[in-house]
């Protein structure tokens, strides 16, 4: 199981992907805290991650009403037949 970046980053095979993942994240967190926020390698290497499959989303239905709807990763699966696209799909 994954538990903290360090582990997503072991556990990602190809190269590219770990570095655009560390580099992707770094700059989200200099971003978000304004450059506010100093994190060194190792604590952001030791950081609880959180892996979600599926995310719940309030949307406005044809009626004007809110509701929830979900929407997740297809991850590996195949889409109608075709190879798998790695998107955010909303499922019922």
């Amino acid at each position: 199981m994954i538990e903290d970046f360090r582990a997503l980053l072991d556990n990602t095979q190809d190269a590219t992907h770990r570095v655009a993942i560390y580099n992707g994240t770094g700059e989200f967190i200099k971003h978000k805290s304004r450059n506010k926020i100093y994190i060194s390698d190792e604590q952001l290497r030791a950081m609880e991650l959180c892996i979600y499959h599926g995310i719940k989303v309030q949307v406005e239905d044809l009626g004007g009403e809110q509701i929830s709807e979900i929407c997740r990763c297809e991850g590996s699966l195949n889409r109608r037949g075709a190879d798998c696209w790695n998107d955010w799909v909303w499922v019922k």
